[in-house]
């Protein structure tokens, strides 16, 4: 799967944009933070685990899951263990990152399995033997 840097910033600013728009300016410059802090690292870790993962659900959903965890870790930052309160943007948060992943599906190159083959290098003509 290719999914090169452009895709990965297009999302990632769909999700700032979009989280930002029921919020004005506020809502803007905490998610360019919490993005930037730890959005932005979590979705690029979430993307290389699930690289040999072809199926763009789960990509769209562990996204949004990394949009969770960067909602609470934000609210706690801010306002500490009474982030529950606040729970509506957490979903929001994650609702945000999984709809600028899942904008960015139609760019990505998924690879089949021969295709992948090609890129390993020929076959060798004869198998090693001890």
């Amino acid at each position: 799967m290719t999914f090169g840097p452009a895709a990965f910033l297009l999302g990632a600013a769909l999700t700032v944009v979009v989280f930002g728009l029921p919020f004005g300016p506020p809502g803007y410059v905490f998610s360019i933070g919490a993005a930037l802090v730890l959005g932005m690292p979590l979705a690029l870790l979430s993307g290389m685990l699930l690289r040999p993962v072809r199926n763009q659900w789960f990509h769209i959903l562990a996204i949004g899951g990394a949009g969770v965890v960067t909602g609470i870790v934000t609210l706690l930052f801010l306002v500490g263990t009474r982030w529950y309160s606040m729970w509506g943007l957490v979903l929001w948060s994650g609702f945000c990152a999984a709809l600028g992943r899942s904008a960015v599906v139609p760019i990505v190159k998924v690879h089949d399995e021969a295709e992948q083959s090609l890129y390993a290098g020929p076959p060798s003509a004869a198998p090693l033997e001890p």
